[in-house]
């Protein structure tokens, strides 16, 4: 058995719903990190919290209409929202020294008032923090790209959040209608405390690791689990996980109200210590454990015209068949490797959307050959490509 490999880097991307007025033009790396992201976002196949409606104001302005109560001070309000990208100028220090990975800010002002009727501008930004998105070496890059992807998920949720109250939220309508153009909106619907959106990525978390192979671990540290705020608790046996029992691990963690945390491995158990920032409220703490042999290896020599064919396969110039057929003939050969194959009971002859979107994008060099092989090991999987 290989020995245990450690690694332990804090991963906190946290969030905040700030109200700048002043727009930073993104920088064009800026610009590519969001792109790159969101295209990830958009081809995932799990389930998370449809964030569509958020994303069509980055597109053209989303426009919603209500009438008032006959008793309210307006008679109608128009809200027009819209969202652009923005260079990130925050801080990277934000309550109590957390680093941010990004932000959505919601913005808005009644901008016309007459005949009873009000116009409410939603001129909204999202930024994404290059210092936390780009790659770091002593980082596994499978967390890396799972905290990437939480990080757009999470400031969409924001926006999306919000959009949901306008869109059907009676309360909050009825405080609008009841606004002159010198009150202040209320925005506690974006979840600026997060208490609908902890749990959405907690899950959309979980799904992301066991995609990559890992085991992903919640815990809550309660202080009377702890002695004045100190704990040591453990969190699982690595040999209740086959994923994780005959090689060596890589841990990565996140915590929220925690401070000096360490994780070691006592008779293989996993143990997470540290204490708690605030003594007097419970601390969270994800963990995602990796198998030090299952990371994928961007290194694989794949042939050119493997993305001739993708590229011609994505625009139909190809079929199916053809393109399945280049791809056996490659995994056969092992040209490339397909490791932890996991077979579902849910077959299919059908290759979804995103699958044609990964070659497509692959071919034009937008997403890593890591990316590409995702996809292919799904057709594996789901019995499209036949390994034999």
């Amino acid at each position: 058995m290989n020995s245990l490999i450690l690694i332990i880097i804090p991963l906190v991307a946290g969030s905040i719903d700030s109200f700048d007025e002043k727009f930073v033009d993104p920088s064009i790396e800026e610009q590519k990190i969001f792109k790159n992201l969101l295209e990830q976002f958009l081809k995932l196949d799990i389930n998370k919290k449809d964030v569509s409606g958020i994303l069509k104001t980055f597109e053209k302005p989303s426009i919603i209409t209500f009438p008032c109560n006959s008793n309210d001070v307006n008679n109608l309000v128009v809200n027009v929202v819209e969202t652009r990208l923005a260079g990130f100028s925050e801080s990277d220090e934000h309550e109590g020294g957390v680093i941010v990975g990004g932000t959505y800010s919601w913005q808005c002002k009644i901008t016309t008032s007459s005949k009873g009727i009000i116009t409410m501008d939603c001129d909204n930004t999202l930024k994404i923090n290059p210092d936390v998105v780009m790659p770091i070496e002593e980082k596994d890059e499978r967390s890396q790209e799972i905290d990437n992807l939480i990080i757009i998920y999470h400031e969409l949720l924001h926006g999306q959040l919000m959009l949901d109250a306008i869109s059907s939220s009676q309360e909050w309508r009825n405080d609008v209608c009841n606004k002159t153009p010198e009150s202040k909106i209320d925005y506690s619907y974006s979840d600026k405390q997060h208490i609908v959106i902890n749990p959405l990525q907690e899950k959309f978390a979980e799904q992301l690791v066991r995609k990559k192979g890992g085991v992903f671990f919640y815990e809550e540290i309660k202080p009377v689990e702890t002695n004045n705020g100190i704990f040591s608790k453990k969190i699982t046996n690595r040999f209740d996980h086959p994923e994780l029992a005959n090689s060596g691990i890589k841990v990565t963690y996140r915590g929220i109200n925690t401070n000096e945390l360490s994780v070691s491995f006592p008779d293989s158990d996993i143990i997470i210590s540290g204490n708690l920032k605030d003594k007097t409220n419970p601390g969270i703490i994800w963990l995602y454990a990796f198998p030090e042999g299952n990371q994928k290896n961007d290194s694989q020599k794949i042939p050119q015209w493997i993305k001739n064919n993708s590229a011609w396969w994505s625009d139909g110039t190809i079929t199916d068949s053809d393109f399945l057929t280049g791809i056996e003939f490659l995994i056969q050969n092992n040209i490339i490797i397909i490791e932890q194959i996991k077979p579902t009971s849910l077959s299919t002859e059908e290759i979804p959307l995103w699958v044609k979107n990964n070659a497509k994008w692959w071919a034009a060099g937008l997403i890593s050959d890591n990316d590409f092989v995702l996809g292919i090991k799904y057709l594996i999987e789901a019995g499209i490509i036949d390994m034999q």
